[in-house]
């Protein structure tokens, strides 16, 4: 009797390991299946690639605010590292990792994942590093550097020209109820019966250079991810939003409170707190047109300059300036007449101020009212 009760509780102990193993194993699954686990779980995840700080995927980017970071700890010459990864058409990983010692930077370039390139690591060394702004894009470029085209090395570009999209239109709503509204999209619909009082501001107080500051903002919040936005408050007095945004043939919605103090809710209520002050404004005067750019060509009293150009994109067009057909780039292309052009060289960069409008296209033509060079005053100092 003895014996079988010993058997039993043996019988009865393999049971319980049995179902203590099994539940670590589910333990394990759960854990595995809830996705990679970091110190810093608001950082970009790629698979396969660790430490990832910049994700640029196809133009939408992820953690612009520490490629920032970086560029401002090499202005004040603090040591850092970065990581970026851009994924290909075919969706490959590359990786760009920047290493700052305090003087020089360090560029290493990991195309080995990329299945249709040609798959190597390279090395570059560099003395500076410029943040390049452009009214339709920022770029962060490596120069001064001892190899690659034109000793310069693209880090990062962001582009964000309105002009280049199909459609681009918001409509923003805020107030304690929602009660007041911007639209730049035609109201084509007639809206749902309502009893709280909208106070509606049409197309016509947004200017377009508003509307591409908007997009610009938008961008550079990487509005085409999902976001986790704070929709409640504690107090019944705060104001909410609503910020609809049409952009192609697609849409995106986001709602949340002026509570929200998350890095997301910041820059949404600062891109809302934007739309709303511009839209009060008076808009008495027609605003004047400025035009950007690098001059590739000096003839006569006219100056070829190319917009929207960062200083690589000068180098690979400046000696096919003579054979290229201008339809064929996305930048756009303007003649500026009765300009003194004993000021101005191939290279130099400048802002013209228009009179009137700008005429034509692929090149347009427009005369100018005031020019200036501009000098980069953001490159890092040599140290």
């Amino acid at each position: 009797m003895k014996k079988m009760t010993q058997i039993n509780l043996l019988i009865m102990l393999i049971f319980i390991l049995a179902a203590c193993n099994t539940n670590d194993n589910e333990t394990n699954r759960t854990n595995a299946d809830s996705g990679p686990q970091s110190a810093d779980s608001t950082k970009p995840y790629v698979q396969g690639v660790e430490n990832v700080d910049v994700l640029n995927t196809h133009g939408s980017i992820e953690g612009l605010e520490r490629m920032h970071s970086f560029y401002d700890n090499m202005r004040n010459g603090v040591p850092s590292d970065l990581r970026i990864v851009h994924y290909t058409t075919e969706g490959d990983p590359m990786i760009t990792d920047l290493t700052y010692n305090g003087k020089l930077l360090k560029v290493k370039d990991d195309t080995t994942r990329d299945k249709y390139g040609s798959g190597e690591i390279r090395t570059n060394s560099c003395s500076n590093m410029i943040e390049e702004v452009n009214p339709t894009n920022t770029s962060y470029i490596a120069v001064d550097c001892n190899s690659g085209h034109f000793g310069k090395e693209e880090i990062l570009k962001i582009s964000y020209n309105m002009n280049q999209q199909d459609l681009f239109e918001f409509e923003l709503k805020y107030g304690v109820n929602l009660e007041n509204e911007v639209i730049t999209k035609p109201i084509t619909t007639e809206k749902e019966n309502s009893t709280i009082e909208t106070n509606v501001k049409g197309d016509s107080v947004v200017a377009a250079s508003v509307k591409q500051e908007v997009y610009k903002r938008l961008v550079f919040a990487n509005y085409l991810a999902e976001k986790d936005l704070e929709t409640t408050c504690a107090s019944k007095e705060s104001m909410n939003y609503y910020l609809k945004v049409y952009i192609n043939g697609g849409q995106r919605e986001f709602r949340w409170s002026e509570c929200d103090q998350s890095l997301e809710g910041l820059k949404f209520t600062e891109i809302a707190e934007y739309i709303i002050k511009q839209s009060e404004k008076k808009q008495t005067e027609k605003s004047e047109v400025t035009v950007q750019g690098y001059v590739l060509q000096v003839k006569d009293d006219t100056l070829l300059i190319g917009e929207g150009l960062n200083m690589i994109d000068y180098e690979w067009l400046k000696d096919e300036i003579q054979q290229m057909d201008l339809d064929a780039y996305i930048f756009d292309f303007t003649i500026l007449e009765g300009v003194n052009t004993k000021e101005f060289n191939p290279g130099d960069k400048i802002q013209a101020t228009i009179e009137g409008s700008i005429r034509g296209s692929k090149p347009g033509r427009a005369k100018v009212k005031d020019i200036k060079k501009l000098v980069f005053s953001n490159e890092i100092e040599s140290r």
